[in-house]
């Protein structure tokens, strides 16, 4: 073996012959690089300026598009094409494993974002149709309908007309019991998702959250007044065991309904709005529709009442709040870093590529993920924390994986639009033609 006292050219040598050894797997279409490094081993005592060792380095440079340098990295370290040591196995394992985790969590928390948005636009369309007025007027129709269902019984009415009496009243009260269960169904919904799917997405996230935020006190101790967030956490999730509790056949009663205080008034009501009729008696107008309310609760037909509407309506609507970290953050980012590992991924599938090592891996995987939040805040420039984040959807988590996946795209994008601000900028001061 030929030994040059130049380090220059031993260097340069070194590094042809690992590229022509990486070669020989039918990477290269001719052989001019092994003639090269031929052309160059005749060489006594070779130097740089040597037209031999300037061929070989002018091939080398041309062997570039086809051997990267990070390939060359990985064959100075001992790496060769088809490694499947332990190490290569545990590194390609471990992707995989990311990949899928990465996957299943990505999936949990686009379901979580979309059912979200499906319950907002419940809400939307709820609050727009006016809900309350007309849950309102269900009720005042299935009062009257039942009051002269009983007139005419009274007055001895002809079986027709009873009949007819009772379909309508019948009618009435489907409608209305559906009316309710609709709302009732949704607010439960609403509720649940804002307390516990979206703060707590993830399986596990809840009993972590109440194993080290609350208070290690004991059963049944009194509540903590003087600190209100940390009597908050301990009666959200002295209510979540109570639940479980409760839903595992610990306890066998039931919750008391709303329903079942109002039955329990005896009908009394007081502070209602008075009017004196054509006859001088005097009237109250809101307890005919409050008896009608109390009533339909006794009953079963209804769960909720008519100015509860608008307040529960009000509360639920704070789901956009819920919404925002979800779209503005949470899955652009982890799209772009799935794009990230997508590419990683395709890397180990080719035999003739080097592995990434962790730490080329984390920081792409965290680019990605940069890219994804970037992209979001480009597209969707408007949009702030808490406001209407619903139209928000997969065309934006659709680019945010393409990004992660491709970043030269993305940073090609940045460049260009550093290039037009400091041309924008350089016409700042410029004289204006007249």
């Amino acid at each position: 073996m030929t030994t040059f006292h130049d380090p220059l050219v031993s260097g340069l040598l070194a590094d042809a012959k690992l590229v022509a050894g990486y070669g020989r797997y039918g990477v290269f279409k001719d052989s001019a690089l092994f003639a090269a490094i031929g052309d160059a081993e005749k060489l006594s005592d070779a130097s740089a300026s040597q037209p031999e060792v300037v061929k070989l380095q002018t091939v080398l440079n041309d062997c570039s598009s086809t051997v990267p340098f990070s390939t060359l990295a990985a064959l100075r370290t001992g790496w060769s094409p088809g490694d499947m040591s332990r190490r290569t196995a545990l590194a390609t394992y471990f992707l995989i494993a990311l990949s899928v985790t990465m996957m299943i969590v990505i999936g949990k928390l686009t379901y979580v974002y979309n059912r979200g948005v499906s319950i907002n636009a419940e809400l939307q369309e709820i609050d727009n149709n006016d809900f309350s007025a007309r849950f309102g007027q269900s009720i005042r129709q299935v009062w009257a309908t039942k009051k002269q269902s009983s007139s005419a019984a009274a007055q001895q009415a002809s079986a027709t007309d009873l009949t007819l009496l009772k379909d309508a009243y019948y009618n009435s009260v489907d409608n209305l019991h559906s009316l309710d269960q609709r709302f009732s169904s949704l607010l439960v919904r609403a509720q649940g998702f804002m307390t516990q799917e979206a703060p707590f997405p993830l399986w596990g996230m809840q009993w972590a959250y109440c194993k080290l935020s609350a208070s290690p006190g004991k059963a049944g101790a009194p509540l903590d007044f003087s600190n209100p967030r940390q009597m908050a956490i301990d009666q959200f999730c002295g209510q979540q065991i109570a639940l479980a509790q409760q839903q595992s056949g610990a306890g066998s009663s039931q919750p008391l309904k709303q329903s079942d205080f109002d039955c329990r008034n005896n009908g009394n009501t007081q502070g209602g709005m008075q009017v004196v009729s054509s006859t001088g008696m005097v009237e109250d107008v809101s307890a005919d529709f409050d008896e009608a309310t109390r009533d339909l609760q006794c009953e079963g037909v209804i769960t909720i009442t008519p100015n509860s509407i608008s307040t529960l309506t009000l509360q639920a609507k704070t789901l956009s709040e819920v919404l925002s970290p979800y779209a503005l953050w949470i899955l652009p980012a982890l799209y772009g870093a799935l794009g990230g590992i997508m590419f990683h991924m395709r890397m180990i599938l080719n035999p003739l590529l080097p592995n990434p090592p962790l730490s080329r891996l984390i920081h792409r995987i965290a680019l990605g993920g940069l890219a994804g939040m970037i992209l979001a805040w480009f597209m969707a420039p408007g949009t702030k924390l808490g406001g209407e984040v619903t139209g928000i959807g997969f065309s934006l988590f659709t680019f945010a994986f393409l990004f992660g996946f491709s970043l030269d795209i993305f940073f090609a994008i940045l460049d260009q639009f550093v290039s037009m601000s400091v041309a924008g900028i350089k016409k700042f001061g410029s004289p204006t033609v007249a």
